[in-house]
C-alpha cells in the first residue's frame, strides 16, 4: 500500500491472489488492505475477491500529476497543442487585405510577418505575394519579425 500512495496510483487496482484458495486466508488479506488502506487521504474502496482470486482497489488520485505540477500551459499554443500552419495564415492576411484594400492609403503596404509565414510567402516563385498585389494593386513589402506569434501579422498601408 505504501508503493500506492507513494506513486499516487488512481483508478481500478487489481492485484492477484489467484493461487490462494483458502477463505480463512482471503479474509485476513481483505482485512490487512481495509487496515492498510484506512490511513490514505485519497478515497478508496477493496472490492471482495472474484472468482478468480483477484480483488480490485478502486482510488482517486489525490495530487495533480507530476507534469501538471511542473509545467505550465504553452504560450504560442494556450495549451491546444496546435497552432496554425504558415499557409493558414497567408490565407488569412489575403482575407483581411480583401476587407482592407479599399480603404489601404497610396505606396506600399508594409506586412510584418513571423519568419516561418516568410517562407511560405516566398515559396513557389512568391505566389501568395503576387496574388496580394493583384488583389491589393500595391507593391507588398515583408518584412520578418520573430517576435510575432506564429499566427500573428501586422498589414501597414
Amino acid at each position: 500500500m505504501r508503493q500506492i500512495r507513494l506513486r499516487d496510483l488512481g483508478g481500478i487496482i487489481i492485484i492477484d491472489f489467484i493461487d490462494m484458495d483458502e477463505r480463512k486466508n482471503r479474509f485476513k488479506v481483505m482485512a490487512a488492505l481495509e487496515e492498510a488502506l484506512k490511513n490514505d487521504r485519497a478515497p478508496t474502496k477493496v472490492l471482495q475477491f472474484n472468482d478468480f482470486g483477484l480483488v480490485a482497489i478502486t482510488r482517486k488520485r489525490v495530487k495533480q500529476s507530476l507534469e501538471r505540477t511542473l509545467s505550465v500551459p504553452c504560450p504560442i499554443c494556450q495549451a491546444t497543442g496546435m497552432v496554425k500552419s504558415p499557409a493558414t495564415v497567408c490565407n488569412e492576411i489575403f482575407t483581411e487585405l480583401r476587407k482592407m484594400r479599399k480603404h489601404l492609403e497610396s505606396g506600399d503596404i508594409l506586412l510584418r510577418v513571423n519568419p516561418e509565414t516568410v517562407k511560405v510567402l516566398k515559396a513557389n516563385n512568391a505566389r501568395w505575394l503576387t496574388d496580394f498585389e493583384e488583389l491589393t494593386g500595391k507593391n507588398i513589402l515583408v518584412k520578418s519579425d520573430a517576435t510575432l506569434h506564429p499566427e500573428q501579422f501586422d498589414i501597414q498601408g
